[in-house]
């Protein structure tokens, strides 16, 4: 059986309306202003802060249609997909969006407090038993779960009901530092030791729940390099990167001079810095499914900033 699975951040994939608003007045001493919103829709008012006190709106209808052309030019059978609010914007996405293409959705909310951002499932094949680890903890951490958003364990069925695949989709802590905390320096450190027992908590439940024999694969926004630090036990484990040479479909057009290699889906260009190209979005396959890979691919975004997501989708192709 041929069987296709990939990985999407589609960014701040949310169930709410954009809308006008303006302050009215300046404030004076306070963070609490007063404010008028004009709504679309007003049979549908939703106002949602982050945890920086930003308001959180729906992506724009553009940048959607172009995620979800996205998704439908790959083709892939199940998608594990990051930044989704939950179960209901990604019915909606799928119905609205995608035409209905994948018959099997989920989504379960995790641990993100500030964004409410979770992992998602788009299959065309049966799923089978879906476990949550949110409520994890590491032994250096025993007062707060680990993962700041999820792992997610799905089984993949076949036409008889049968598990043909595993899958393992998460979304580890990010790389961004709000630079106006009082030591950026050991924020950044923060996160970084955060990402790096969030791997290893993976590949702990990893074993504990699999052998080298079985067909199982780790995906999602991982948010550093494959050869990272914090990342360094997946390899350990045994675990085989599949995007060490992916195709690409697509091109991007810019003037920009691109990395040699194609393994990349994700571009940052700080200020006075180098544009950097990373694969922060990866795929890692079991010892017993590396001879079944047949192929990898990113599909490559139109424009270098942002095609709809700042992230280029990645997947593979498997005989199983």
């Amino acid at each position: 059986m041929a069987l296709t699975v990939g990985t999407f951040n589609l960014n701040n994939l949310f169930d709410r309306w954009n809308f006008a608003g303006a302050v009215d007045v300046l404030a004076q001493g306070t963070s609490t202003v007063p404010a008028t919103y004009t709504f679309d829709d007003e049979h549908r008012r939703r106002l949602q802060l982050d945890g920086r006190g930003k308001l959180l709106v729906s992506k724009k209808p553009e940048d959607t249609d172009r995620v979800a052309e996205r998704l439908l030019t790959a083709d892939v059978d199940v998608w594990v997909v990051q930044e989704v609010e939950n179960i209901d914007v990604l019915r909606e996405f799928n119905r609205e969006h995608l035409n209905g293409a994948y018959q099997h959705v989920m989504v379960i909310d995790g641990n993100d407090a500030t964004r409410f951002i979770d992992i998602g499932i788009l299959s065309r094949r049966p799923i089978g038993g879906v476990t949550s680890y949110q409520r994890v903890f590491h032994p250096e951490v025993p007062k707060r779960p680990i993962f700041s958003r999820d792992l997610v364990e799905v089984e993949i069925l076949d036409s008889r009901g049968r598990k043909a695949l595993t899958v393992f989709g998460t979304h580890l802590k990010s790389k961004f530092v709000d630079f106006t905390v009082a030591n950026p320096v050991a924020a950044a450190a923060e996160a970084e030791l955060l990402r790096t027992r969030q791997a290893d908590t993976i590949v702990r439940i990893i074993a504990a729940r699999m052998s080298s024999r079985q067909r199982y694969l780790l995906c999602g926004d991982m948010n550093d390099t494959p050869e990272s630090p914090a990342l360094a036990a997946y390899a350990q484990s045994g675990l085989v990167n599949a995007l060490t040479a992916p195709t690409e479909i697509g091109a991007v057009k810019t003037t920009v001079e691109l990395p040699a290699s194609p393994a990349w889906t994700s571009t940052f260009k700080g200020a006075g810095q180098p544009r950097s190209f990373d694969l922060i979005d990866q795929i890692w396959l079991s010892p017993a499914l590396v001879p079944r890979l047949k192929g990898a691919f990113i599909g490559r975004r139109k424009k270098l900033a942002r095609d709809g997501t700042d992230h280029d989708p990645a997947w593979i192709s498997l005989d199983i």
